[in-house]
């Protein structure tokens, strides 16, 4: 068939009315109407104008759309669910060496709630009903956004490949306030880490030294150390930089450790497997562990902290260590000051510390001053 987009037809022995038009070029066929066997012919007939209305609402969505009004959706838009758009986001993350535990992580809460839904029928208040509703159970503003930036971005890729034509409009909720402010010190950690399984124990110790990432550490190979050095490759870095952390003291150590369990042995003592990761499990990448480091830190006495507060340790301990801040951003990796400031906490002991200091300073100063006053000839009347 060809026509304007206007014309419609009941096909060869098909017991359906089909409407057929045009958007933006390409030709779409809907079903309209069902027409049974043996129905009389003032059924069929109308059946046939109700097709035809259908059909006008169509061509009145196309030309409403390029007079500036709501986008046109297609059929197959409608037929596409959050599922399906997730799907590809995921295989764009794997495509671009992003995909990780915490990804699809975060992907599986978000298929839970929409992953079944038409992708059209997503609107910005499904979305905020959904955002009070993880309030409700507990959810930090930060880790909801976290949830709707993977939703907000498999609708961008969907329009991006022309499978959908809009996007609901998700907002971002505030995280003022938000900044962490939890470490360890020495004595905690090394405590945590007696409590952990012995596979996880050089992978903790290795990322509280450093301040590298958990999903930076799960990466490192064998083939990224070269001597007496370990590089971070770039694709497996957050900022997409690589970097290189020299092996001394106790990062020595910890790999001539880990050199020692490269071998995998059943338990006849027989080798199956040579790991090609650093850090792993029986031979393979270590994945999630949440469930241990909990359990690790509640037997340790610091219940609620996170594997990511080592990275804010990692920065503190340079900086009062009196290593100089651009040489620490290297090591941990930061890219910003701010960020950079954000993780080296100073600790309220440090303050005291701090203020103590500036006192002294200032009673010195106070001092010398006096003393400059009493050195002065006095003054003839």
């Amino acid at each position: 068939m060809k026509g304007d987009g206007r014309i419609f037809s009941r096909l060869p022995r098909s017991p359906y009315w089909w409407v057929e038009y045009y958007h933006n070029g390409k030709q779409h066929r809907e079903v309209a109407k069902h027409v049974r066997t043996g129905e009389k012919l003032e059924a069929i007939e109308a059946k046939r104008h109700e097709a035809e209305r259908f059909l006008t609402s169509r061509v009145k969505q196309v030309i409403t759309e390029k007079g500036g009004g709501p986008a046109f959706v297609t059929p197959t838009q409608q037929r596409c669910t959050v599922g399906d758009l997730l799907d590809s986001l995921k295989s764009d993350y794997e495509l671009r060496g992003k995909w990780n535990d915490r990804t699809e992580s975060t992907v599986k809460k978000v298929r839970e709630r929409f992953g079944a839904w038409r992708a059209t029928a997503v609107t910005s208040e499904a979305v905020a009903n959904w955002q009070l509703d993880l309030r409700e159970a507990k959810y930090k503003d930060a880790t909801i956004n976290r949830f709707c930036q993977v939703l907000g971005q498999s609708f961008a890729l969907a329009i991006e490949n022309k499978r959908l034509s809009s996007a609901p409009v998700i907002k971002h909720l505030s995280e003022t306030g938000n900044a962490r402010s939890g470490f360890f010190t020495e004595t905690e950690i090394r405590s945590v880490i007696s409590h952990l399984p012995a596979y996880l124990q050089d992978f903790t110790l290795f990322a509280y030294i450093t301040g590298m990432r958990k999903g930076e550490v799960q990466s490192l190979k064998w083939s990224d150390v070269h001597g007496d050095a370990i590089t971070l490759r770039a694709e497996n870095s957050k900022n997409g930089e690589g970097r290189t952390i020299a092996l001394e003291g106790e990062l020595a150590e910890l790999i001539e450790r880990r050199r020692e369990v490269r071998k995998v042995k059943d338990k006849k003592g027989n080798v199956t497997t040579v790991a090609e990761y650093i850090f792993h499990l029986k031979g393979q990448r270590i994945g999630e562990f949440r469930k241990a480091w909990a359990t690790a830190c509640k037997f340790a006495n610091v219940p609620g902290r996170l594997f990511h507060d080592l990275r804010r340790c990692a920065a503190r301990n340079l900086i009062k260590a009196g290593v100089p801040q651009v040489v620490a951003m290297r090591i941990t990796g930061h890219k910003t000051d701010s960020m950079f400031r954000r993780y080296a906490i100073v600790e309220e002991a440090q303050q005291r510390e701090a203020l103590k200091a500036a006192e002294a300073y200032r009673q010195q100063q106070l001092e010398q001053d006096k003393a400059k006053v009493a050195q002065m000839p006095a003054r003839t009347q």
